[in-house]
């Protein structure tokens, strides 16, 4: 008995096994290793955190157009002077609406808004007295108006948004295109909500650059 296993056809058979025992080793370690990198990409949710942002433009020009059109028709002169994207917790793709408010210059009691929904594109028409909501703004240049608010939204995930969903519960996130301080230039104001705990991120909406106050 001992001498069989001193032959050679012994030797290799043991080393076939080896070598065999060790591949399937190695090719079952790496279908767990894939299945389970395919399982953690399915458990991402796609949503406006990690979509592509460029691809709402075609889509936020539309609106911006509606909203141009239905505002000439209350007055000709009037101008834009916010945006106001209000998303819900989800933040998913093609939520939320988008309203624009605009100066009138028959009217200086209130602003002109135009509500429209991201999802079906339809809209909804209001005169807002300015003390209700978005109060006085001057005209936005639209020039400096280069960063979309998908765009804003995933700057101020950088920038400590992403850690206060994580140690919240928002209701919401309200993303707000108009001038402020400093300078009185065009800024995003990315404000997410928690109930009483609110974090904002101010974003130059020219360059993407996060203001620190």
């Amino acid at each position: 008995m001992l001498d069989f296993l001193k032959k050679p056809i012994f030797l290799v058979i043991i080393a076939v096994a080896l070598i065999g025992g060790g591949l399937w080793y190695y090719f079952s370690n790496r279908a767990s290793q894939q299945a389970a990198t395919e399982a953690s990409k399915a458990s991402t949710i796609a949503n406006l955190t990690n979509a592509s942002a460029a691809t709402f433009d075609d889509a936020i020009k539309t609106e911006l157009a509606t909203a141009d059109a239905q505002s000439v028709i209350v007055d000709k002169k009037a101008t834009l002077c916010a945006v106001d994207v209000d998303l819900p917790q989800t933040l998913a793709n093609g939520s939320g609406n988008s309203i624009f408010g605009y100066n009138l210059s028959v009217d200086k009691i209130n602003n002109w808004t135009i509500s429209i929904s991201n999802t079906s594109g339809k809209f909804l028409r209001a005169l807002v007295p300015k003390t209700d909501y978005l109060g006085t703004l001057s005209a936005i240049n639209r020039s400096f108006w280069k960063i979309n608010y998908v765009f804003a939204l995933q700057i101020a995930e950088k920038n400590g948004g992403q850690d206060f969903r994580n140690l919240k519960t928002i209701t919401d996130v309200d993303l707000t295109l108009k001038n402020g301080g400093p300078n009185s230039w065009l800024y995003w104001y990315v404000t997410y909500n928690a109930g009483a705990d609110v974090k904002t991120v101010q974003i130059d909406a020219n360059t993407g650059v996060v203001i620190t106050n």
